[in-house]
């Protein structure tokens, strides 16, 4: 039955894209994909680098609210001069225990702005102590990922070199299909895991096991281009033996 078959250039040459296109995405996911070697090193760093930065955006944010704090304690110590300022203006005593109120008050907040900005100095400090510790500590670490990541990275080398060519020999490939067919055939390839270009074995499609009607076999061995009725995947008839 395959021998009497005659092959589609266009056929033939979506099976060898697909098939180029598949040995990419192999050779892109082992780019990506981090050694063990390699990945135990990167999850200490990133999980320490982490922390750094948690420990720094901390530091940050208690650095806005002691702005805000030395900001209210200033105006606050303000208004208390001013009152005591007019405590020499009083001139019975009713407006004396009234100022003598006022500036109690005044005090009051002051010393509460004063206590909080001193505590939150003082997690500032701690906080930077630590952070500091964190980034001396990390000097050495960074040292062994930057060795291990230039070590994994020159790995790559020759997978770098066989996804280049594989790209450019699908791009020659897709230059010699029609613009309609390509976009389709990568529709399909999106859209199907991959599978775009499905082969014919034992009369079925290969991808969704659905049975060829004797009408489509025949256009298939005429070469003309077929469809799979069940999941409209592009049928490959395997040609002769060369």
């Amino acid at each position: 039955m395959f021998l009497e078959g005659l092959l589609n250039p266009d056929v033939e040459r979506l099976w060898e894209l697909q098939t180029v296109l598949s040995q990419l995405g192999d050779r892109e996911k082992q780019l990506t994909s981090k050694p063990e070697s390699f990945a135990a090193i990167d999850r200490e760093w990133q999980t320490a680098n982490d922390e750094m930065t948690r420990l720094q955006q901390t530091i940050e944010q208690l650095s806005k609210e002691r702005r805000r704090i030395e900001g209210e304690l200033t105006d606050h110590q303000e208004v208390l001069k001013r009152y005591q300022g007019q405590l020499m203006q009083v001139k019975n005593q009713q407006q004396y225990a009234a100022a003598w109120k006022e500036i109690d008050a005044a005090r009051k907040q002051v010393k509460e702005l004063e206590d909080a900005d001193l505590k939150t100095m003082g997690e500032i400090e701690a906080l930077q102590s630590d952070l500091d510790q964190r980034s001396v500590s990390s000097t050495d670490l960074k040292s062994r990922w930057d060795e291990a990541h230039d070590a994994w990275q020159h790995s790559l080398g020759d997978l770098r070199a066989e996804a280049a060519q594989l790209k450019q020999r699908s791009a020659a490939i897709e230059a010699q299909l029609p613009e309609r067919l390509k976009r389709e055939f990568h529709q399909i390839f999106k859209q199907r895991q991959n599978i775009a270009v499905a082969r014919v074995v034992n009369d079925s499609c290969s991808a969704c096991r659905t049975r060829i009607r004797p009408a489509l076999f025949q256009q298939l061995k005429r070469g003309e281009l077929v469809r799979c009725e069940g999941c409209n995947r592009v049928l490959y008839l395997e040609g002769p033996p060369s």
